[in-house]
């Protein structure tokens, strides 16, 4: 990683070099450039696999709703650095009504962008609900991946338009730019349905579990989705209910904890009626 740091500070004359995080699919750091203050992201090669498309939905937004790329490589992305707070502000001061149409300016932006190239580049809908018929669940949660697995079949088969998405759209992932505008940044880089965009949004915030489980809230701001976004309810509802059991598949294949998405994915089944 030491030597990509030093490849990549000469290639993009970075100085004033700080390394402000290391995840599981990068090393971050927060540098000077040519372009002003800037954050490189070097990826590891988990990194590299999760997140290749995010390149390419930040070039093809431009700076419209998201953080303005500056420059890339097949391993690394210099973006605009973003200092103000992360959407978890609203959500520990009671203003996720505040959130919501934070999240709601945003994807305008993004669904709005014109997808010209590197459109191969992006996660299609169709692969990744591929994980379905691979999976040999825990015998408790059959009954989730099997309708979860059906509605997908169903809610493609019915699509009607493509969009470009961000993937992973949550409160962590909105931070306010120099110019106080928010902003997302960490896309996945996807193309599908619209109403796909808020599974991750709906299932968080993750830190607040008064607010991200409770049923009522949940569906007070699905609704709001709906009517601002022009997009129909059962299916944002539908497409929640199943990226929460592809997070619950995730979970399972890092060996990590899933109780979060399953106590939700059990409450937002309810909601989904027979497709």
């Amino acid at each position: 990683m030491n030597d990509l740091l030093e490849y990549y500070s000469n290639l993009w004359s970075l100085s004033n070099i700080e390394s402000i995080a290391k995840t599981y699919t990068g090393h971050i750091y927060k540098v000077d450039s040519k372009h002003g203050p800037a954050v490189l992201k070097i990826f590891t090669e988990a990194g590299i696999k999760d997140e290749h498309g995010g390149t390419y939905f930040l070039q093809a937004c431009s700076g419209k709703g998201a953080a303005y790329l500056f420059e890339y490589s097949d391993n690394a992305q210099l973006i605009e650095y973003l200092p103000g707070q992360n959407l978890y502000e609203c959500s520990k001061n009671e203003r996720e009504e505040e959130a919501t149409l934070i999240f709601i300016k945003i994807i305008k932006k993004i669904h709005k962008t014109h997808i010209i190239e590197n459109r191969e580049k992006l996660t299609t809908l169709n692969q990744l609900f591929r994980l379905f018929d691979k999976l040999n669940p825990p015998q408790g949660l059959n009954h989730l991946f099997q309708k979860a697995n059906k509605l997908s079949k169903y809610l493609l088969a019915t699509q009607t338009q493509e969009v470009l998405l961000h993937g992973d759209l949550h409160h962590e992932n909105i931070l306010k730019n120099a110019n106080g505008e928010c902003v997302c940044f960490d896309p996945k880089g996807m193309i599908g349905d619209p109403a796909y965009e808020l599974g991750t949004t709906l299932k968080n915030p993750w830190a607040y579990p008064d607010i991200s489980q409770n049923i009522e809230m949940f569906k007070k701001r699905a609704d709001t989705f709906s009517t601002e976004l022009n997009l129909p309810l059962d299916r944002i509802i539908g497409f929640c209910f199943i990226h929460l059991c592809l997070s619950i598949a995730w979970a399972i294949e890092d060996g990590g904890d899933y109780s979060h998405q399953e106590i939700l994915a059990l409450k937002v089944e309810k909601l989904v009626g027979d497709m």
